[in-house]
């Protein structure tokens, strides 16, 4: 769903400050549909989230990987930010913001609340792809960091605990990258526990 009008002067703010902030390691901001997003390169991501958070988005919704091989940066890292205000969040026994009581009691929407959105590109680089974890600014950065540890393999300086978190702690390479081999690099789970390197596939 599209912001609101409000919301897009929010995220204008800070596409301004942001090459101001972040200098050389700013690469560009864009516009689009859904939220205003911001690519930086890994040596701002501190100084980029400390601005975030100073211009009103106080939740860290959600933390993605992609690798791009062959192309390059490689690694990018997306994170999603919300900033919601009381006004987004009903408080028990009140009338629930944009609505208007009906006749039998309950309550019909007036109008959608969309809290503001934004969207940080991260690029690290691409043979130690090394971030500085947010763990101490969100909490909740902690299983988002360690999977896309485990299965891209950038590591998140600081984290208090950087292990797997789906895959098991012997495995090997970290499956979501574009150059892992669909077979795997190593033969597990097979029946009558066979392990070893998994054979050559040979084309009939």
């Amino acid at each position: 769903m599209p912001e609101a009008a409000s919301a897009r002067a929010l995220t204008a703010a800070l596409l301004t400050r942001l090459p101001q902030l972040l200098g050389s390691s700013f690469l560009e901001a864009v516009s689009e549909d859904d939220m205003d997003e911001a690519a930086i390169l890994g040596s701002g991501l501190l100084p980029a989230v400390d601005a975030v958070r100073d211009a009103g988005f106080n939740h860290l919704l959600d933390i993605g990987g992609t690798d791009h091989l062959p192309l390059t940066p490689r690694f990018e890292i997306s994170y999603h930010f919300l900033a919601f205000t009381s006004a987004d969040i009903q408080q028990p026994g009140t009338t629930p913001a944009g609505t208007t009581p009906g006749r039998d009691g309950s309550f019909e929407q007036k109008k959608s609340v969309v809290p503001a959105r934004f969207r940080l590109r991260v690029f690290p680089d691409d043979l130690n792809p090394v971030l500085p974890s947010l763990y101490s600014r969100w909490p909740n950065a902690d299983w988002p960091e360690r999977e896309l540890y485990d299965l891209f393999g950038v590591r998140f300086e600081g984290h208090p605990d950087l292990r797997r978190i789906l895959m098991p702690d012997d495995w090997k390479g970290y499956p979501l990258r574009k150059d892992y081999p669909l077979r795997g690099l190593e033969r597990r789970f097979a029946p009558g526990g066979l392990r070893g390197e998994v054979p050559p596939v040979i084309n009939k």
